[in-house]
């Protein structure tokens, strides 16, 4: 799959950022089925602006054949202090319509595994033109001192032009319920910008604002 973005298991901005959301990579809530390509690396960093907490992110990744490792760097005002994360993501399907990998890592702060978690990530493409993709989430999410939750996650792109996508998607997850975003992702050859705004609802109510640039090399 040519897109490229999302490279990183899910919960690490959600853990820092927002308790209800488990599963974006990047400032994205929903993984999409890519990996960097082989021998190649990206870094993804973003501000996070909430009603209750400030927070920056850096998230570097490399991939060697179908696995990409990434390990992400957290920290922020209000947000428990700084976090770690490293993980995997293994792609195990790869085609001009549909991409699938599989996802798993783990979040330590204060010197503690605070969450782990396992998924699912896929993406298909219903236009042979690309302009539409479909991302979908499935695996489960174990915070510490709990058990395994399921996490279930959608979005939606569509290319506009070379030069702007417009996205929305939905997170799930047993016990702590949904959460959306919708932005746009502003891409200058193989770099981009993006824009995102979200909400919690339920136990996870808030609302922020993500801008984050994307660099591969």
């Amino acid at each position: 799959m040519a897109q490229r973005r999302r490279l990183h298991p899910p919960l690490w901005l959600c853990l820092l950022a927002s308790p209800g959301c488990f599963a974006s990579g990047g400032s994205y809530l929903v993984d999409d089925g890519a990996i960097a390509p082989p021998s190649h690396c990206q870094l993804e960093s973003w501000l996070q602006f909430r009603t209750s907490a400030r927070s920056v992110t850096s998230v570097p990744a490399c991939s060697w054949g179908a696995v990409e490792f990434s390990a992400q760097l957290a920290t922020g005002a209000h947000v428990g202090g700084g976090s770690a994360s490293p993980g995997v993501k293994w792609q195990f399907a790869s085609g001009p319509r549909l991409s699938a990998a599989l996802a798993v890592g783990t979040t330590w702060q204060r010197r503690r595994t605070q969450t782990s978690q396992a998924y699912v990530a896929s993406t298909f493409l219903p236009d042979p033109n690309g302009r539409w993709a479909f991302n979908v989430n499935l695996g489960a999410v174990r915070p510490r001192g709990d058990g395994a939750q399921r996490l279930l996650g959608g979005g939606v792109e569509f290319t506009v032009s070379p030069s702007l996508t417009l996205l929305a998607e939905v997170l799930d997850t047993a016990g702590t319920g949904r959460t959306w975003q919708t932005g746009v992702r502003l891409p200058f050859g193989d770099d981009s910008i993006d824009l995102v705004v979200g909400r919690g609802l339920g136990d996870a109510s808030d609302r922020w604002i993500n801008m984050g640039v994307n660099l591969a090399f």
